[in-house]
Protein backbone atom coordinates (compact mmCIF):
# COMPACT_ATOMS: atom_id res chain seq x y z
CA UNK A 1 0.00 0.00 0.00
CA UNK A 2 1.44 3.52 -0.28
CA UNK A 3 2.22 6.09 2.19
CA UNK A 4 -0.55 7.59 1.09
CA UNK A 5 -4.19 6.40 2.72
CA UNK A 6 -6.45 4.65 0.51
CA UNK A 7 -9.17 7.31 0.50
CA UNK A 8 -12.76 4.97 -0.31
CA UNK A 9 -16.56 4.78 -0.53
CA UNK A 10 -18.55 1.82 0.15
CA UNK A 11 -22.27 1.88 -1.58
CA UNK A 12 -25.08 0.70 0.24
CA UNK A 13 -25.23 -2.58 -0.97
CA UNK A 14 -21.27 -3.42 0.05
CA UNK A 15 -22.57 -2.58 3.77
CA UNK A 16 -25.72 -5.08 3.86
CA UNK A 17 -23.58 -7.35 2.11
CA UNK A 18 -20.83 -7.04 4.92
CA UNK A 19 -23.92 -7.18 7.65
CA UNK A 20 -25.11 -10.06 6.50
CA UNK A 21 -22.35 -12.48 5.54
CA UNK A 22 -18.92 -12.09 8.03
CA UNK A 23 -17.46 -14.03 5.90
CA UNK A 24 -17.87 -12.35 2.92
CA UNK A 25 -15.51 -9.63 0.45
CA UNK A 26 -17.78 -6.85 1.37
CA UNK A 27 -16.92 -7.50 5.14
CA UNK A 28 -13.25 -7.63 4.14
CA UNK A 29 -13.57 -4.61 2.63
CA UNK A 30 -15.07 -3.28 5.89
CA UNK A 31 -12.40 -4.64 7.90
CA UNK A 32 -9.61 -3.24 5.77
CA UNK A 33 -11.35 -0.03 7.34
CA UNK A 34 -11.08 -0.98 10.75
CA UNK A 35 -7.63 -1.90 10.81
CA UNK A 36 -6.55 1.55 9.58
CA UNK A 37 -5.39 0.15 5.64
CA UNK A 38 -7.99 2.63 3.95
CA UNK A 39 -10.21 5.91 5.07
CA UNK A 40 -13.76 5.08 4.33
CA UNK A 41 -16.07 8.00 3.74
CA UNK A 42 -19.75 8.55 4.46
CA UNK A 43 -22.34 11.28 4.11
CA UNK A 44 -25.98 11.91 5.82
CA UNK A 45 -27.44 10.71 2.68
CA UNK A 46 -25.45 7.34 2.45
CA UNK A 47 -26.27 6.87 6.29
CA UNK A 48 -29.35 7.39 5.61
CA UNK A 49 -30.12 4.87 3.08
CA UNK A 50 -28.08 2.24 4.89
CA UNK A 51 -30.02 2.74 7.85
CA UNK A 52 -33.30 2.66 5.74
CA UNK A 53 -32.06 -0.06 3.77
CA UNK A 54 -30.86 -2.07 6.67
CA UNK A 55 -34.95 -2.27 8.52
CA UNK A 56 -36.37 -3.42 5.00
CA UNK A 57 -38.48 -6.70 6.25
CA UNK A 58 -36.93 -8.50 3.02
CA UNK A 59 -33.33 -7.62 4.47
CA UNK A 60 -34.27 -8.17 7.92
CA UNK A 61 -35.82 -11.70 7.30
CA UNK A 62 -33.07 -12.98 5.53
CA UNK A 63 -31.45 -12.80 9.58
CA UNK A 64 -34.09 -13.39 11.50
CA UNK A 65 -32.01 -14.21 14.89
CA UNK A 66 -30.43 -10.61 14.13
CA UNK A 67 -31.64 -8.11 17.12
CA UNK A 68 -32.57 -4.55 16.46
CA UNK A 69 -29.59 -3.74 18.40
CA UNK A 70 -26.89 -5.82 15.86
CA UNK A 71 -28.22 -3.54 13.46
CA UNK A 72 -27.92 -0.42 15.62
CA UNK A 73 -24.10 -1.27 16.99
CA UNK A 74 -23.46 -2.39 13.01
CA UNK A 75 -24.67 1.28 12.04
CA UNK A 76 -22.58 2.60 15.40
CA UNK A 77 -19.40 0.53 13.57
CA UNK A 78 -19.68 2.45 10.52
CA UNK A 79 -19.69 5.41 11.86
CA UNK A 80 -17.28 5.00 14.37
CA UNK A 81 -14.55 3.98 11.53
CA UNK A 82 -15.81 6.34 8.84
CA UNK A 83 -15.31 10.24 8.46
CA UNK A 84 -18.37 11.89 7.95
CA UNK A 85 -18.46 14.38 5.33
CA UNK A 86 -21.74 17.11 6.71
CA UNK A 87 -21.76 18.46 2.63
CA UNK A 88 -21.60 16.65 -0.11
CA UNK A 89 -22.37 19.05 -3.58
CA UNK A 90 -23.31 17.72 -6.56
CA UNK A 91 -20.52 17.52 -8.88
CA UNK A 92 -21.92 15.02 -11.45
CA UNK A 93 -25.13 14.25 -12.36
CA UNK A 94 -25.73 10.42 -12.89
CA UNK A 95 -28.93 10.40 -15.44
CA UNK A 96 -28.28 6.40 -15.80
CA UNK A 97 -29.25 6.15 -12.18
CA UNK A 98 -30.04 9.04 -9.83
CA UNK A 99 -29.68 6.59 -6.68
CA UNK A 100 -26.59 6.19 -7.10
CA UNK A 101 -25.16 9.88 -7.37
CA UNK A 102 -24.60 10.78 -3.85
CA UNK A 103 -22.16 7.81 -3.33
CA UNK A 104 -20.46 9.43 -6.62
CA UNK A 105 -20.83 12.88 -5.39
CA UNK A 106 -19.11 11.48 -2.42
CA UNK A 107 -16.53 10.12 -3.78
CA UNK A 108 -15.92 13.46 -5.73
CA UNK A 109 -16.10 15.35 -2.07
CA UNK A 110 -13.62 12.56 -0.27
CA UNK A 111 -11.41 12.95 -3.11
CA UNK A 112 -11.83 8.97 -3.37
CA UNK A 113 -9.32 6.37 -5.07
CA UNK A 114 -11.78 3.99 -4.90
CA UNK A 115 -15.51 3.33 -4.92
CA UNK A 116 -16.27 -0.11 -3.95
CA UNK A 117 -19.60 -1.57 -5.39
CA UNK A 118 -21.26 -4.35 -7.31
CA UNK A 119 -23.46 -2.45 -8.79
CA UNK A 120 -23.18 -2.77 -12.64
CA UNK A 121 -24.39 1.02 -13.16
CA UNK A 122 -21.52 2.45 -11.12
CA UNK A 123 -19.19 -0.23 -12.57
CA UNK A 124 -19.92 0.87 -16.30
CA UNK A 125 -18.87 4.33 -15.24
CA UNK A 126 -15.44 2.45 -15.42
CA UNK A 127 -15.84 0.78 -19.29
CA UNK A 128 -19.08 2.23 -20.52
CA UNK A 129 -19.04 3.85 -24.26
CA UNK A 130 -21.89 6.18 -23.47
CA UNK A 131 -21.11 9.98 -23.38
CA UNK A 132 -22.17 10.33 -19.52
CA UNK A 133 -19.08 7.16 -19.05
CA UNK A 134 -16.86 8.92 -20.60
CA UNK A 135 -17.28 12.56 -19.22
CA UNK A 136 -17.05 10.48 -15.51
CA UNK A 137 -13.83 9.22 -16.52
CA UNK A 138 -12.35 12.67 -18.04
CA UNK A 139 -13.46 14.74 -15.02
CA UNK A 140 -12.62 12.30 -12.14
CA UNK A 141 -9.79 10.45 -13.13
CA UNK A 142 -8.16 9.60 -9.62
CA UNK A 143 -11.68 7.83 -9.11
CA UNK A 144 -11.87 3.95 -9.53
CA UNK A 145 -14.76 2.03 -9.22
CA UNK A 146 -14.61 -1.40 -8.62
CA UNK A 147 -15.67 -4.91 -7.05
CA UNK A 148 -14.80 -5.58 -3.53
CA UNK A 149 -12.37 -8.61 -4.30
CA UNK A 150 -10.48 -5.83 -6.36
CA UNK A 151 -10.65 -3.47 -3.63
CA UNK A 152 -9.19 -6.23 -1.37
CA UNK A 153 -6.27 -6.98 -3.91
CA UNK A 154 -5.56 -3.29 -4.53
CA UNK A 155 -4.76 -2.40 -0.64
CA UNK A 156 -2.85 -5.80 -0.46
CA UNK A 157 -0.46 -5.11 -2.80
CA UNK A 158 2.42 -2.36 -2.54
CA UNK A 159 1.99 0.71 -5.13
CA UNK A 160 -1.53 -0.20 -6.00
Amino acid sequence: MPDETVRVIFDCSLFVQAFLNSASPANQCLESVRHGQAQLFVSQATLTELKEVLSRPRILNLLPHIAPEQTDNFLEDVVAHATNLPEVTEKFRFERDPKDAPYLNLAIAAEANYLVTRDRDLLDLMIGHSAECKEFRQRFRKIKIIKPEDFIRAIEEPGS
